[in-house]
């Protein structure tokens, strides 16, 4: 029983190490062979946004070889650091685009939760979007409490949500 137990924990961390891994890695083989940013999949554009009855709509556009441009609706635009915009564009490419880590782990239905920021990601490829979109909530542990549903959000997507907000807020 032990052994078992063991075996899954540690399967587990694996599966974790080698996500995380390869999030590393994608985001440092994100340069096409002349020096141009790319995203996979034909994308040319990533829109992640945040709206609130509070806060607004803030969002952070993704563009192929230029530095991400931080959009508040009160304030003025700002651009962020190269350094930045790489770490986005290479979890953003690997979430959204190439899917190589989950994003949603479990979700449960709930009820009586209130209103919380909508997070949304928007793809472009030749003008044309797909958005999705996230429920946000209040954070306990590694369950968020939305709306309607507890979602267990994977540790890639939460890092990515954490960079984020940390930009927007």
């Amino acid at each position: 029983m032990k052994i078992k137990s063991q075996l899954g924990f540690t399967s587990i961390i694996m599966g974790l190490l080698f996500c995380a891994c390869n999030v590393s890695n994608q985001a440092s083989s994100r340069v096409a062979d002349n020096g141009l940013t790319m995203f996979g999949d034909g994308v040319d554009s990533i829109k992640v946004e945040v709206s609130s009855r509070v806060g607004g709509t803030r969002s952070i556009i993704l563009k192929e070889n230029a530095d991400a441009v931080a959009r508040f609706e009160y304030k003025p635009d700002i651009t962020l650091s190269s350094s930045i915009t790489d770490e986005l564009i290479g979890l953003a490419d690997s979430l959204f685009v190439k899917k190589t880590c989950k994003i949603i782990l479990s979700q449960d239905d709930a009820e009586g939760r209130t209103d919380y920021p909508i997070f949304t990601v928007s793809l472009y490829k030749d003008g044309q979007g797909e958005t999705t979109r996230y429920d946000m909530g209040s954070q306990e542990g590694n369950i968020t409490h939305c709306t309607a549903t507890d979602i267990r959000y994977s540790p890639e997507f939460r890092h990515f949500l954490s960079k984020v907000f940390e930009i927007l807020n």
